[in-house]
C-alpha cells in the first residue's frame, strides 16, 4: 500500500500482474507480420485519419457477411452523435446512423452525417442510403419518429422489407389521424380491436404494456401520401416506480396487417435495444463521447471499429459483462487471439 497525494492505493488491485506492453511476437505474426514491431499510438492515429471511411465500411460489411449469424428478422435504425469530436463550439458534430440486428446483437452497417436534424444534411437523406446498402428482405425495420418520411418508407418497401415507425407531431396530419382513430376505439371500449398485452417486473419497477392495432381504410386520404400504410398501432405503457404510476401513450404506423399486433408490439420494445445495448455501451464502456479524435476521418473510422469490437465481444462474451471482456482482452494474449480466430473462422 502506497500513499499518493493523500490517497491510499492498493497496487495489487490496480495493476494487472505482468501487464503486456505489446502482443507477443507469435501473436503478431499470426495475423500480420509487423517487421518493425507493433505500431505506436500516433501511427495508428495517423492511419485512421487518412484511411478512406467508405473503404473501411466495405471491409466491415465483408467481415459481417463472413460471420455465421442467424437470419436477420429485426433491424433497428437510429443515430448517435459523438460529442467529443469537435474543434470549436458551433461546429457540426459527427452523427452516425447505425442499422442494428437486435437478435444477433451486431451492427450491420453505419453511415455518417454531420448533423442529426434537417433534410439537407441529417438523417432524412442518410437513412435511405443506409437501407439501400442492406439486405432488409422480410425483416421488420423499426425507426423512431425521425424516420417518419415517405422516402425512407419507400426504401424499405423497395428492399422487400416491412416497417414499424413511430409517429409524432413532426407529421401532424398523420399524428392527429392516429389519435382520432384510437379515441374512437376507446369510446367503444376497444371492442373488436386487435390487442396484445405484456408485463415486466425488474429494477424496482413494474411495467404493463398494451398494444392496439387498427387497419387504415382503403379509401383513406392518408394513402395518397403514404401508399404502403396498412395499420395504426397505439402503445399504452403503465409504469409503477416506488408506488408512483405514470402512463405514456405512443403511436406507430406499419405496412403489416393489424392481426400481427403481437409481433409489432414485441419489435417496438426491442427497438430500444439499440439505445441500451449499443449506444449506452459505446459511451460508458468504450468512452466514445469522451474521445477527442477529430482530424480527418479518424472519428468516423474509430466509430466503426468500436461497433465491430462491441458486436464481436457480444458474440463470444457468454455471461460476462463487456467491461470484463475488454479487460480480459487487454491482459490476455490467449483470449485476444481466440477472439480473432473466431472472427476469421466465422464461428
Amino acid at each position: 500500500m502506497v500513499k499518493t497525494q493523500g490517497l491510499y492505493h492498493f497496487r495489487p488491485f490496480l495493476t494487472p500482474p505482468n501487464p503486456p506492453t505489446c502482443p507477443p511476437a507469435s501473436e503478431r505474426e499470426d495475423f500480420f507480420p509487423f517487421k518493425n514491431g507493433t505500431p505506436s499510438h500516433d501511427t495508428f492515429n495517423r492511419v485512421f485519419e487518412l484511411l478512406d471511411s467508405n473503404s473501411l465500411e466495405k471491409a466491415y460489411r465483408l467481415l459481417i457477411e463472413g460471420l455465421k449469424i442467424r437470419d436477420t428478422k429485426h433491424i433497428a435504425i437510429d443515430g448517435k452523435t459523438s460529442r467529443g469530436c469537435y474543434k470549436i463550439k458551433g461546429q457540426c458534430l459527427l452523427h452516425i446512423v447505425t442499422a442494428w440486428d437486435t437478435e444477433n446483437g451486431i451492427a450491420l452497417g453505419q453511415l455518417a452525417t454531420k448533423n442529426d436534424e434537417g433534410k439537407d444534411v441529417g438523417e432524412y437523406n442518410t437513412i435511405p442510403k443506409l437501407i439501400e446498402t442492406l439486405n432488409v428482405g422480410e425483416a421488420l425495420v423499426t425507426i423512431d419518429a425521425g424516420g417518419c418520411y415517405v422516402n425512407i418508407i419507400d426504401a424499405i418497401v423497395t428492399g422487400k422489407g416491412h416497417y414499424l415507425i413511430t409517429i409524432k407531431d413532426n407529421q401532424p396530419t398523420l399524428f392527429n389521424a392516429a389519435k382520432m382513430v384510437f379515441a374512437s376505439c376507446e369510446a367503444e371500449g376497444f371492442e373488436g380491436v386487435d390487442c396484445y398485452q405484456e408485463s415486466h417486473r425488474g429494477h424496482g419497477r413494474v411495467e404493463n404494456r398494451t398494444y392496439y392495432a387498427v387497419s387504415v381504410p382503403q379509401d383513406s386520404e392518408l394513402r395518397k401520401k403514404w401508399p404502403h400504410l396498412e395499420t395504426f398501432v397505439m402503445g399504452v405503457f403503465h409504469r409503477q416506480v416506488k408506488g408512483k404510476t405514470s402512463v405514456q401513450v405512443r403511436y406507430m404506423m406499419s405496412d403489416l396487417p393489424c392481426d400481427q399486433v403481437e409481433r409489432l408490439g414485441c419489435r417496438f420494445r426491442k427497438h430500444w435495444g439499440i439505445e441500451n445495448r449499443l449506444h449506452w455501451v459505446l459511451d460508458v464502456s468504450f468512452g466514445e463521447d469522451a474521445n477527442r479524435t477529430r482530424e480527418g476521418n479518424g472519428a468516423e473510422n474509430l466509430s466503426k471499429l468500436r461497433r465491430l469490437a462491441h458486436g464481436l465481444l457480444l458474440k463470444v462474451k457468454g455471461k460476462q459483462t463487456i467491461p470484463k471482456m475488454m479487460f480480459r482482452a487487454a491482459v490476455s494474449p490467449e483470449f485476444r487471439t481466440s477472439v480473432m480466430e473466431q472472427i476469421i473462422q466465422g464461428s
